[in-house]
């Protein structure tokens, strides 16, 4: 009896037993090919589910498709004497489920065998492998290697599969060419190439959504090592470098825990998204926590603690990448004659580089693991440390214990390390990537790789730490004095910056523990600074410092900056000068190192006027306003004198002011604001249409939107409608009710993709749409309105939406909405307002990542505050419902 094959059957023997079934039509090949890959894919997945190494798991698949392939290759291909390469990570023998399989087909005569080519590389798409090719004559190889190191590369991994091996020799042959990369040559581009795909992601392992592959610390970075190593040693894996004691065993072990752990990661993520997919998303970290085991508990959230994981990982990977790259260099570039200095007798200098006199310096004299750093701030001709010393370091951090922490040599050298004029950032990362800040410090080994599960924090704990070092640092240097000009004038008049630089070690120290870190870092920062017999004086301001360094950005992007009192209870608690500047420079130094999008004109122009206003009223400046009412009378004087140079007399604009009077248009705005909008709309007469002027730069940082309007309640709801659809973003709103029944609108925004001002161009069309919308009625349901849709990075976070309200004065309520981010935000705020009666004055819009925290000041329609609870309650639910 013959066997029949069923082409339903997704073994491996019978769909190469249907490949050669010349009764089979190509579509029932191809599917019997489909089933089996599907097959092989659920088979890995499971064994993967069940704990199988993933190591052992992409070695295996490599080898699955070898077999496939040479089945093919017979079937297609009849010339014998062509060959079929695997190249890249399929060409060293590892392949995830999704990843690319990379050939080379090496043929003399390309094009004669083409159809044939195509033929098979089709099949291979059609049975689902994802395929990266080429078809190259063996000097199309050595030309197009020769032009393109990432092609030479890929030839450095070559593998021969099946077809003709003497080809895949000749292949080989190419590395021996003296013409064909030499090492020198392959090892700079390499260096450059990774230098330079570093920068891309802004040099920084720490990033929220990092590439497995392609970010600092990731795959790439070992493949970097592998690469250059096998072209220099002509090694087959990292394991040989260690017998050619380039590599120690301890840092073997470390390297090769590091590639298991990404691989598995990597593996995991083509599990569940069932494609390739390298990046680690948001929503892909809280799914492999999930898969990996782990769960959340009072100090975090499970995805924070797999996250650690992950960026302890990429952390080994860039420190033992910096010392075997540091390490080649010196292998290729230092054969000729070393120049060597020394510089006292623990250290000399060996080609620009630092290094150790003897292999005892740190055993014999353990204070040199801080004293290394101040030699390097020193010495301005000095590169770096040469790999020597780099590993010497990490194998002696074990010196570093209570009896050298309390050594008061150490100590000292420490406090020196943030007192030198210079090299104060280099010296603090190094410390940091060698493990001796964290040894030094164990308060600080505690926020290493901490991540916190937001859009606001771009990087780890401990990576924003030292960014914020950085950035006061630049403060001080004329170089990068344009970027801050402000903070780079107040800088020049501390006299002891290691206080900030001490203060911004601190000032995140408890993060991650129970409780405010704020409070709990001042502790840590009072026992420091106790232990190292800081001067008293500077230990108050620093631990001050570090207790209050979010209160700058709160007040200045949450409170009324025109209001004199907030101005005196920011002034009462700051209390000196040296103090207001201390803090100004720390905040601005921490805000900008949350992330590259944070910081923005409007953001500094409210932190200006913070700064400036306070500093006045330290100053006790006779003219500066103690009150509001004095505020404004001041503000009139003042704007009166400006309108006068501008030919406009009080008799011109006196009904205008008049019907002011009793708004805070005079205590809110400055003088030259004031004098400014009296003029347009004197030049405008007033009438009684509406009159709308955008314009797109102000004073202020932000484009700037002026609507003079007969007077009509709940005006905010369609403002915000309106430029929500135009896809632009509130920063603040003023609303003005005049005497005569009409009604000074003022609003700040920015272009909610660019986070920019608008251009001139756009001015007119905006608002022409903002004039057609105030006559339009406003939806009576967000749902038609404005889209549901949550961006892909907000749809991973839970913002639960909290509301309370706070009495100001009889007339003024603070209504204070922290809530998800989303379009149509505001318009659905201004819509709740409407729906229960109630009255905006102004509003100041701070968005924090995926966190909108908004402050709106209230009315009833008769301008009385909202003390009743019930009101309160209606539109707290008003709010949640529209919301919802």
């Amino acid at each position: 009896m013959t066997n029949t094959i069923s082409v339903n059957d997704p073994s491996l023997p019978h769909f190469i037993s249907a490949l050669q079934d010349s009764n089979l039509k190509v579509f029932e090949k191809t599917k019997s090919g489909r089933e089996v890959v599907q097959h092989f894919t659920h088979y890995q997945f499971s064994q993967f589910e069940n704990g199988s190494h993933v190591a052992e798991l992409i070695k295996e698949r490599a080898n699955f498709v070898d077999q496939i392939l040479k089945k093919l290759w017979q079937t297609f291909i009849e010339d014998p004497n062509t060959s079929l390469i695997a190249v890249g990570g399929y060409g060293r023998g590892e392949l995830h489920p999704y990843s690319d399989v990379d050939l080379l087909i090496i043929a003399d005569d390309p094009m004669q065998h083409q159809e044939a080519f195509s033929t098979f590389i089709t099949f291979l798409w059609d049975i689902g492998f994802e395929v990266g090719h080429s078809i190259r004559s063996l000097e199309d190889c050595f030309q197009e290697g020769l032009d393109d190191v990432t092609t030479a590369t890929n030839l450095l991994e070559a593998r021969w599969i099946t077809g003709s091996y003497e080809p895949f020799e000749q292949l080989q042959q190419l590395w021996s060419k003296p013409d064909f990369w030499p090492t020198k040559t392959f090892f700079k581009a390499k260096k450059n190439e990774q230098e330079q795909r570093h920068k891309r992601f802004n040099e920084t392992v720490y990033q929220l959504e990092p590439n497995l592959k392609e970010s600092p610390g990731g795959l790439r970075d070992l493949h970097t090592i592998y690469w250059i190593a096998k072209r220099y040693f002509r090694v087959q894996s990292i394991h040989e470098l260690v017998q050619k004691k380039f590599l120690t065993p301890e840092e073997f072990v470390q390297i090769e825990a590091a590639n298991k752990y990404l691989n598995r990661v990597r593996f995991a993520l083509h599990h569940m998204k069932k494609r390739r997919e390298d990046r680690l998303l948001f929503d892909n970290q809280r799914l492999i926590a999930e898969t990996f085991g782990y769960q959340d508990n009072p100090e975090k959230m499970a995805v924070e603690q797999f996250m650690s994981g992950y960026y302890r990982n990429v952390q080994t990977v860039v420190k033992l990448n910096e010392i075997l790259m540091q390490h080649f260099h010196e292998r290729l570039f230092e054969s000729d004659k070393k120049s060597i200095q020394n510089i006292n007798p623990r250290f000399c200098l060996i080609n620009g580089y630092l290094d150790i006199r003897h292999p005892n310096v740190f055993a014999q004299n353990p204070t040199a693991l801080l004293e290394v750093f101040i030699v390097l701030q020193a010495l301005k001709e000095a590169k770096g440390l040469r790999s020597n010393a780099i590993r010497s370091l990490r194998n002696h951090l074990h010196l570093i214990n209570d009896s050298f922490r309390n050594d008061p040599i150490n100590k000292a050298l420490f406090l020196e390390i943030f007192r030198q004029p210079a090299g104060i950032n280099a010296a603090v990362k190094r410390m940091h990537s060698y493990g001796i800040l964290g040894a030094y410090l164990p308060v600080f080994q505690k926020i290493s790789g901490l991540m916190q599960f937001n859009i606001f924090h771009a990087y780890t704990v401990d990576d924003h730490t030292i960014l914020v070092i950085r950035n006061l640092r630049r403060f001080f240097v004329d170089h990068f004095a344009y970027e801050f000009p402000t903070a780079h004038q107040i800088a020049q008049t501390i006299c002891k910056p290691e206080i900030l630089f001490i203060a911004a070690l601190f000032h995140d120290i408890a993060k991650g523990r129970n409780g405010a870190h704020e409070i709990l870092g001042a502790e840590d920062t009072r026992q420091f600074c106790e232990q190292h017999n800081l001067p008293q004086k500077d230990a108050n301001l620093i631990e001050w410092l570090v207790r209050h360094h979010l209160d700058f950005s709160h007040v200045a992007q949450r409170k009324d900056l025109s209001d004199p009192k907030i101005i005196k209870e920011f002034a009462e608690l700051v209390d000196t000068q040296a103090r207001l500047d201390h803090l100004y420079l720390l905040t601005v130094a921490d805000v900008c190192a949350t992330s590259d999008d944070v910081w923005n004109d409007w953001k500094n122009s409210l932190f200006l006027e913070l700064y400036n206003e306070t500093s006045n009223m330290l100053q006790l400046n006779e003219d500066a306003p103690k009150s509001k009412a004095k505020k404004a009378l001041k503000t009139q004087e003042v704007a009166k004198a400006t309108l006068s140079k501008m030919e406009l007399k009080p008799s011109q604009y006196k009904t205008f002011w008049e019907s002011l009077t009793e708004s805070e248009f005079f205590s809110r705005q400055t003088h030259a604001d004031v004098a400014r909008l009296t003029k347009i709309l004197y030049q405008h007469q007033m009438g009684s249409d509406n009159w709308v002027q955008v314009s797109p730069k102000s004073s202020r940082g932000a484009s700037e939107l002026v609507i003079y309007m007969n007077d009509r309640d709940f005006l905010f709801a369609n403002i915000a409608h309106s430029l929500d659809r135009q896809k632009f973003d509130i920063m603040e709103a003023r609303i003005f009710s005049t005497t005569d029944d009409k009604t000074l609108v003022l609003m700040y925004f920015l272009d909610r993709d660019t986070h920019e001002i608008i251009n001139q161009d756009s001015c007119d069309t905006i608002e022409s749409r903002i004039l057609e919308d105030l006559i339009k009625p406003l939806p009576e349901s967000p749902a038609n309105a404005y889209p549901s849709y949550l961006s892909r990075r907000i749809r991973c976070f839970e913002t639960p939406t909290q509301i309370s309200f706070h009495k100001i004065n009889k007339h003024k309520t603070e209504l204070y909405i922290s809530t998800q981010d989303r379009p149509g935000l505001l318009a659905r705020i201004g819509l709740a307002l409407k729906q229960c009666n109630i009255r905006l004055h102004d509003a100041k819009i701070h968005t924090v990542g995926e966190k909108a925290e908004d402050v709106f000041i209230i009315s009833d329609t008769q301008d009385l505050a909202i003390e009743d609870k019930e009101v309160q309650r209606m539109l707290e639910n008003a709010i949640i419902d529209l919301l919802d």
